[in-house]
């Protein structure tokens, strides 16, 4: 009766991360399995049989402790314990428990790291002097690294994005980012003008989907695709190892910063939830201004 239980509260959880929460279907597997994975734990060294009748903080810290030793990276141990706090405010708010275990639970310590980013140089050396010919393929390629580093979109965002998104007359892009959000991206004139030559002169081979970029089958992008155009053509003008959608993304917002836009706007332009993911940016402002200070001051 108690599995049935536990598994009866475990898959309510489940739903409600899913269809209350929005969250993906990889994120919802991701916290199904570190459940699973505590409740194992929890049987092997306690002897308990509930996630949560008898857990007390003290075996999550135990956990916690497990992981580390286990090589678990303190990123990794810190999404697994995300997801223990998750399930037990959500139990808290049910009322099946009294008292949360993990309210005072704390994970290790993570190392920041500095978003890659690639020069403004680099790219307008990509831009400028790698040869991008008229044929199908290559003009897709070139729209598809001006878009990311025009807008900052996701890799996920930009795959998603429609025909009907680009809206010429607001000279704007309609971007659907995490849990369905909707945001409107500014796009420059050149890149509008480039867009709407594509479209008209590519319009056969769309798909009745109406996704803006497709394959030459006429397929929708797939990741592992876009990951090889970008490396690609970044390979051709910067020597940094990370050749990614994703650094173009940090390269637009390292790029707006460095030039004098607001925190605030790029937050909204990069569709983040809080102003503390884009306050990463500023890291690398900061050692830019560090580096120039020893190259110019003389005393430095």
């Amino acid at each position: 009766m108690i599995k049935l239980y536990l598994f009866f509260m475990l898959e309510t959880f489940l739903n409600y991360l899913k269809n209350e929460k929005r969250y993906s279907i990889n994120t919802v597997i991701a916290y199904e399995s570190d459940l699973i994975q505590f409740r194992d734990f929890l049987l092997v060294y306690y002897d308990l049989g509930s996630l949560y009748d008898g857990v007390e903080s003290l075996h999550l810290r135990s956990w916690t402790v497990h992981l580390i030793e286990a090589n678990n990276s303190a990123r990794t141990v810190n999404r697994k314990l995300t997801s223990l706090k998750a399930f037990y405010r959500f139990l808290l708010l049910r009322k099946t428990i009294q008292h949360n275990p993990a309210s005072s639970l704390k994970g290790p310590r993570v190392s920041k790291k500095l978003p890659h980013f690639v020069s403004e140089n680099e790219m307008v050396r990509l831009f400028d002097e790698v040869v991008f010919d008229d044929e199908f393929e290559n003009e897709r390629n070139r729209l598809i690294i001006e878009l990311l580093y025009a807008t900052g979109v996701r890799l996920s965002e930009l795959i998603h994005i429609k025909r009907s998104d680009i809206l010429i007359y607001e000279a704007s892009i309609k971007v659907i980012g995490k849990r369905n959000k909707e945001r409107i991206v500014p796009i420059y004139k050149s890149l509008l003008e480039s867009l709407s030559a594509y479209l008209k002169k590519h319009q056969p081979s769309i798909d009745a989907d109406g996704y803006l970029f497709l394959t030459k089958k006429g397929a929708k992008l797939y990741p592992r695709l876009v990951y090889r155009i970008v490396n690609t053509y970044l390979s051709a003008t910067t020597t940094s190892e990370k050749r990614s959608p994703h650094v173009v993304r940090h390269t637009f917002a390292t790029h707006l910063l460095n030039n004098g836009a607001e925190l605030n706007t790029i937050k909204e332009l990069l569709g983040h939830a809080s102003l503390s993911a884009t306050q990463v940016y500023t890291h690398n402002s900061i050692e830019k201004l560090k580096k120039i200070y020893q190259q110019a001051h003389p005393r430095a």
